[in-house]
């Protein structure tokens, strides 16, 4: 018998990613469940915005079927959004109580 392997940390790893904005672009983004899944009911999405200190900045909602997330952000609202501040991609399933997740989170970087 193997010995599971230690991932050398507890808790749940998000995926580390940066997130590109393109100044007067919107933010377009569709995320979908793999294999089939589908979101539970009442599932929620959200990527929030954080400066370099913590201080969040904006957070964007998805819009959530069983089937994605999909975000239509105005160029805007994108563009108020700084080079190097942070973003955490967050799904929060609603099962009592809510279990939220940390799926993404990263740098944003600016084109």
């Amino acid at each position: 018998m193997t010995a599971p392997v230690d991932p050398g940390f507890l808790g749940y790893q998000p995926t580390i990613e940066p997130l590109k904005l393109t100044t007067g672009a919107s933010f377009v983004q569709t995320i979908q469940p793999s294999g089939g899944v589908q979101f539970p009911a009442n599932t929620a999405v959200k990527i929030v915005f954080t400066a370099p200190g913590g201080a969040v900045l904006d957070t964007w909602n998805a819009t959530v079927t069983a089937t994605a997330a999909t975000w239509a952000v105005s160029n805007v609202t994108a563009d108020a959004i700084p080079a190097n501040s942070r973003y955490t991609l967050l799904v929060t399933y609603a099962s009592a109580p809510p279990v939220t997740y940390a799926w993404y989170e990263g740098t944003v970087l600016r084109t």
